[in-house]
C-alpha cells in the first residue's frame, strides 16, 4: 500500500510547494554554510536543490519543525558526525535521483518528517540511493525505534519531461548574436548552456544561464553572444538536469557571409528586405519574440527590394531563411 500511495501521488505530478524562492547548491560544503548556497542557506518554504556533482554535509542538528521542505538530491548528501540531523514538518518531501545519494554512518543521524523517522543512521552505515522518495505518509511512527532502517524512502518512476523547449532563435545584431529560447514546462532543470560551432562538429560554451527549476508556465531565456568569429556560425542549448542528465536543443545557423548582403528593416507598416546578391529560394518569416510564426512570405528569387505589408504589431524578429538555414534576422518594431 505505501508503494502504491507514493506512485499515485508522483503520477499526479507531485509539485514543487509554493515556495518563497529555490536555493541551489553552487559548492561543496556544509548544510549551514551560506558559502555552500545560492542565494544562501534554506530557510521555510524553499525548494533546495542538490546538483550532480555537489555534496552537502549535514554537520549539526537541523531541528526546524514547522518548516515545510521539498529537497531533490541528483549528488550527494553526508550526515557527518554525531546528532547530525533534519527534522522538518510533516508536509515536507525528499527525493533522491538516479545519480544521487544520502550517506549516513553513525546512530545518532536522522531525517524526520513530522514526527515520521524516515531514515534512522547505524555505525555500519547506510546510503540511500535513488530514484527514491520519502514524505511522511510513506513510513509508521513506530520506525523511529528501529535502529539502521531507512525503509522510509521508496522508489518511485519519474515520469514528467524535464523540460519542453516551445522555441529556439539565434539572431544576429551587428557583430552580435542574440539567442533566445522559450519553455512551457521545466521538471528539476538546473542550468542552459549555450554553444557554438563553426565547424558543425567541435562546440564550445559560450555561457551559462540558470533555470527556473519547476515552472508550468511559459519562461524566456536570452544570451547574446558576443565577440564572435567570421563565417558560419551554428548555436544550440544543452539543457542541463539537477541529476547531471542534459539534452540540447536543435542547431540554429547564422550565416555572416551572406546575412551581410542582405538588409532587413520596417518602414511605414511594411518590412523591407534589400538583396545585395540574388537569393532562389528564399522565404522572408516574422515571428514573435516566443519565436511563433505570424507571416512569411516565399520568394522564387529575390534580389534588389522586396516589400512585405506586414499584418503585426509591436516588436518582432524578421528572418531570411533559405533550405532551413539563417542568412540575415533582426529584431523590428511595427
Amino acid at each position: 500500500m505505501k508503494t502504491i500511495v507514493l506512485t499515485l501521488l508522483l503520477l499526479a505530478g507531485f509539485a514543487p510547494f509554493a515556495q518563497a524562492r529555490t536555493v541551489t547548491a553552487k559548492a561543496d560544503g556544509a548544510w549551514n554554510d551560506p558559502a555552500t548556497w545560492n542565494p544562501g542557506v534554506p530557510a521555510n518554504g524553499d525548494l533546495v536543490m542538490i546538483p550532480y556533482g555537489k555534496t552537502v554535509n549535514v554537520t549539526t542538528n537541523v531541528q526546524e519543525k514547522t518548516w515545510k521542505m521539498d529537497i531533490r538530491i541528483g549528488g550527494i548528501m553526508n550526515f557527518v558526525g554525531g546528532g547530525a540531523r533534519l527534522w522538518f514538518n510533516s508536509q515536507s518531501i525528499i527525493f533522491v535521483y538516479t545519480q544521487g545519494k544520502i550517506n549516513s554512518n553513525q546512530n545518532s543521524q536522522v531525517i524526520i518528517l513530522g514526527s515520521t523517522t524516515v531514515l534512522d543512521g547505524t555505525n555500519s552505515g547506510i546510503t540511500i540511493s535513488g530514484p527514491s522518495a520519502a514524505i511522511a505518509a510513506n513510513t509508521t511512527p513506530s520506525l523511529a525505534s528501529s535502529t539502521g532502517s531507512a525503509t522510509g524512502f521508496l522508489p518511485y518512476s519519474p515520469s514528467a519531461l524535464p523540460v519542453k523547449f516551445i522555441a529556439f532563435t539565434a539572431v544576429r545584431r551587428n557583430s552580435d548574436v542574440l539567442v533566445q529560447w522559450s519553455t512551457a514546462q521545466e521538471v528539476d532543470a538546473l542550468s542552459y548552456e549555450v554553444e557554438l560551432s563553426t565547424d558543425g562538429r567541435n562546440w564550445s560554451n559560450l555561457g551559462t544561464v540558470n533555470a527556473a527549476g519547476n515552472s508550468s508556465s511559459t519562461r524566456s531565456y536570452s544570451f547574446t553572444a558576443r565577440s564572435l568569429p567570421a563565417g558560419t556560425l551554428q548555436f544550440r542549448v544543452k539543457q542541463v538536469d539537477i541529476d547531471g542528465k542534459f539534452t540540447y536543443t536543435a542547431i540554429r545557423t547564422v550565416k555572416s557571409g551572406i546575412d551581410g548582403s542582405i538588409q532587413l528593416s520596417a518602414v511605414s507598416g511594411k518590412l523591407v528586405a534589400s538583396f545585395g546578391q540574388e537569393v532562389k529560394g528564399a522565404t522572408i518569416r516574422i515571428m514573435n519574440l516566443n519565436g511563433q510564426v505570424l507571416q512569411e512570405q516565399k520568394l522564387a528569387s529575390a534580389i534588389g527590394q522586396v516589400l512585405l505589408p506586414a499584418s503585426v504589431k509591436g516588436y518582432v524578429v524578421a528572418t531570411v531563411i533559405n533550405d532551413n538555414e539563417i542568412l540575415a534576422s533582426r529584431q523590428l518594431v511595427f
